[in-house]
């Protein structure tokens, strides 16, 4: 399959910050965590439809502009997570970061 590490980077992705989201809901402090179970919540779809479109044959310039804003909202996410102490939010954090790298050598390569 095409992209099949990209994609599995994406589905990691994905899973974390859905992960994460949810353990933001156990939380003494829900409320400061607000931010951080929006960015999980949007990132978490944007890998995951990402993924779903790079394991059909689409040309890469098609879906170019969808792994730009993927690569922007990991980014924000990565950010947001690393900035909270829970292991799960650290853990979100490195994942996004991971999934940062893989858009910008999608970008660089195509």
């Amino acid at each position: 399959m095409r992209h099949e590490e990209f994609i599995s980077i994406l589905n990691e992705c994905s899973s974390f910050c859905n992960y994460c989201a949810d353990a933001c809901l156990n939380e003494d402090d829900v409320k400061m965590m607000i931010p951080c179970i929006r960015y999980d919540r949007m990132c978490a779809e944007v890998c995951s439809s990402l993924s779903k479109l790079l394991s059909i044959d689409v040309p890469n310039q098609e879906v170019s502009a969808l792994v730009i804003y993927c690569k922007t909202l990991c980014e924000k996410c990565a950010e947001e997570c690393s900035s909270h102490k829970p292991q799960h939010c650290q853990n979100c954090a490195v994942a996004c970061e991971k999934c940062v790298d893989a858009c910008s050598k999608f970008l660089y390569v195509n």
